[in-house]
């Protein structure tokens, strides 16, 4: 193995660190919106802590990757406009099933996030450092911040409103805050000075780890909890796992689904496809 395998596959471990470290902040942040009794001190701990990542990652990300300047072709330009372009088309996968079908996107869901990861494999890399981290401030008070907050009004109509149907917490949570999360991450990366294909695996492979139900077993897990005999809210998850596996969903099934989610994000945070790639092309 050459010096630049050993420190790519060194920088690719600690981005999957990084990944499960923020999956298990989610996961407190997640008990602490089911459980009142925590406190709002320790609540917002775990929001603030995963606010403030908003910001750290992407630039630590820019680091990781180089802090370079990237590579500029002609037609840079041209393709993150087409990105743009169908990361707005992407977004009217939610809102169709949703709003109109009244059903969860299932698979689409892999679709819209294969659509998000354009806008970091294209993103335009500023010369100038001093740009590269106004643009990562911006996107983290414009979005980052604001999504927090709506979370966190969710989390206080679940607490102290009497709300009982969570999909506005889910939505604003799950939908928003950590889909854009990774986004801004991956755009980090780029403007680091990583590659189109890096940015788009980084992107893709920590949204699918987060969305792996990784995190539910972290759930119990961390606090103490035995797991359940039946996940029976996972038939509301975007993929229908009770159809999918045909009966009640059991910790067995489930952690079938969690290894088959996660082993496909490491093979794309490890860029196997790349490797592929080149091979049939050579």
């Amino acid at each position: 193995m050459t010096e630049n395998n050993s420190k790519s596959w060194i920088k690719k471990l600690i981005i999957l660190a990084i990944f499960i470290g923020v999956i298990i902040i989610t996961a407190e942040v997640d008990w602490a919106a089911e459980h009142d009794e925590v406190g709002i001190a320790i609540r917002l701990l775990w929001l603030i802590s995963l606010l403030t990542l908003g910001l750290v990652l992407p630039v630590g990300f820019m680091y990781l990757a180089g802090n370079k300047e990237s590579e500029r072709g002609d037609s840079d330009k041209k393709w993150f406009i087409i990105a743009i372009i169908l990361f707005l088309i992407a977004n009217g996968i939610p809102i169709i099933f949703y709003v109109v079908l009244g059903i969860s996107p299932g698979f689409f869901l892999y679709v819209q996030l294969i659509l998000f990861g354009l806008i970091p494999a294209f993103f335009l890399q500023p010369k100038k450092f001093k740009m590269r981290i106004l643009i990562l401030a911006i996107l983290f008070v414009a979005i980052i911040i604001p999504i927090g907050i709506l979370v966190n009004f969710t989390i206080d109509d679940i607490w102290h409103g009497g709300v009982t149907d969570k999909i506005m917490y889910y939505l604003s949570f799950w939908g928003l805050l950590m889909t854009f999360f990774y986004l801004i991450i991956a755009i980090g990366w780029k403007l680091g000075g990583g590659t189109k294909r890096q940015s788009w695996n980084i992107f893709l492979a920590g949204s699918l780890l987060q969305f792996s139900t990784l995190e539910d077993f972290f759930y119990f897990f961390l606090n103490g909890e035995p797991l359940p005999s039946d996940w029976y809210w996972m038939e509301n998850f975007v993929i229908n796992l009770k159809t999918l596996f045909g009966s009640p969903i059991t910790s067995c099934d489930l952690l079938i689904f969690c290894i088959i989610i996660t082993v496909i994000a490491l093979l794309i945070l490890f860029d196997v496809h790349g490797y592929i790639w080149k091979k049939i092309k050579s």
